[in-house]
């Protein structure tokens, strides 16, 4: 017998081309049978007139802060209820510094499944490299090459890094580096040196190391590095270069025209006004100025005496985060952070936003490719055993309503939970019903 059936949804699992009025059974733990048959099973649940996918994978998150063994559950919690069901964390070059230590904190502990990168700027500072600004020398670099071996050892799925946040990471230092990821087959994700009229540099740089190593590369949030009137020709070259160099080459983006990091980020080093334009298009998001679009004097008061605010960016082009997201090489990633409720309402809506406008209310993808985007190409990507519902795979399923499916956070209030989410499971468990969370410890480490 089935320990639980989900009866007569619309199952849409795109990596087995699925796409049909299905019961799916679950038996411990695992996809047990797609049938059109009645089973018998010890519960069931009706979703008639609801989508059964698998549940989602966010390619980008930044839900990965440790502290003392206690590990901060704003991210992983919004994340369960617009129906994620495992997050791509340690990105843009910030990771745990212990990888086994923050696994056995998170395993059994968090509400959403995790997959780690390992971090680039965490493994300098690791090894003693604190100037941002400057290269390392040979002995720091082969230090870092084997602290990064005993990272993927350890079960990281690749490397991130945050060029733009550590400049001085030279084009030798990040290929040394990557060629360490391709011997264990993993991906290296990049949050680019530059952005705007800066990108096409910082893409020719990323493709270099790929050129260079072999090994399979990840371009981070392109909405925030590419959306100010350089998209089209960042897509198109990078196209072109892949398929003349053989490079293989993802992408993820989120469904937002503005984009949030901490207002000491190198981001605004100088020179960032040439690019976003006017300082008065910045919303700052903490403290006694949350709410506040500063003028320049504030802004830079705010950034000498607390770097660690988090900032919102208005100043994206909604049309070209369009052409990103409806692009074949793109799969969804959220980049969420939240800090006590406060950041980018990303974190709390991305998914429910991009099913929504994408592909039910404006039709720019249909069900099936908006569906692989949020799942099975992510999962794929870093090598995750999740993003389909096919026969064995793990019962990771998100069940919603896609007449009701609706993104509520705003940057007003981001960490408001998105409607039309009815289920969502974690190993076959119902982790959360129409908008309950019954359980917040089914996570694991993958």
């Amino acid at each position: 017998m089935l320990d639980l059936i989900l009866k007569n949804g619309l199952v849409c699992d795109p990596a087995n081309s699925i796409q049909s009025i299905l019961n799916v059974g679950i038996r411990n733990g695992r996809i047990a049978c797609l049938t059109s048959e009645p089973l018998p099973a010890a519960a069931e649940i009706d979703c008639t007139g609801h989508i059964v996918s698998p549940g989602f994978v966010d390619a980008h998150s930044h839900e990965d802060d440790l502290c003392e063994g206690h590990i901060e559950a704003d991210i992983t919690l919004r994340a369960l209820r617009q129906g994620v069901t495992t997050l791509v964390t340690g990105n843009c070059g910030d990771a745990p510094r212990d990888l086994p230590a923050y696994c056995a904190a998170y395993d059994g502990k968090q509400p959403v499944n995790m997959a780690l990168l390992a971090g680039h700027t965490t493994i300098r500072r690791l090894c003693g490299a604190r100037n941002k600004y400057a290269p390392v020398d040979e002995a720091t670099l082969a230090a870092m090459c084997e602290t990064l071996e005993r990272q993927l050892t350890e079960g990281a799925k690749g490397l991130s890094m945050g060029i733009r946040y550590e400049p001085g990471m030279t084009l030798g230092e990040m290929c040394a580096m990557a060629a360490v990821v391709k011997r264990f087959g993993g991906v290296l994700a990049a949050h680019v040196r530059g952005d705007a009229f800066e990108i096409y540099d910082a893409i020719e740089e990323f493709l270099e190391i790929g050129r260079r190593t072999g090994v399979r590369l990840q371009i981070s949030h392109i909405g925030s590095m590419a959306a100010y009137g350089q998209m089209a020709e960042v897509l198109s070259y990078v196209d072109r270069r892949a398929a003349a160099e053989g490079l293989d080459v993802r992408i993820d983006c989120y469904p937002y025209d503005a984009f949030c990091t901490s207002i000491g980020a190198t981001t605004y080093d100088d020179g960032f006004l040439d690019r976003y334009h006017d300082v008065t298009r910045i919303e700052l998001t903490d403290g006694e100025y949350k709410g506040f679009i500063p003028n320049m004097e504030v802004f830079e008061k705010v950034r000498r005496e607390h770097p660690e605010y988090l900032t919102i960016a208005h100043v994206m082009n909604g049309a070209e985060v369009d052409m990103a997201l409806t692009h074949p090489r793109t799969m969804l990633g959220s980049d969420g952070v939240l800090l006590n409720g406060a950041g980018h309402p990303r974190a709390a809506g991305a998914f429910a936003r991009f099913l929504a406008q994408y592909v039910f209310e404006r039709k720019l993808l249909s069900l099936n490719e908006g569906i692989a985007k949020t799942t099975c190409e992510a999962a794929a990507r870093f090598g995750l055993d999740r993003g389909t519902l096919g026969v064995g795979r793990a019962a990771d399923v998100t069940v919603f309503d896609p007449k009701r499916l609706q993104d509520k956070a705003t940057f007003a209030e981001p960490a408001l939970p998105p409607e039309g989410v009815r289920l969502v499971l974690l190993g076959g468990v119902v982790a959360l019903q129409d908008g309950k969370v019954l359980h917040t410890d089914l996570g694991k480490i993958l």
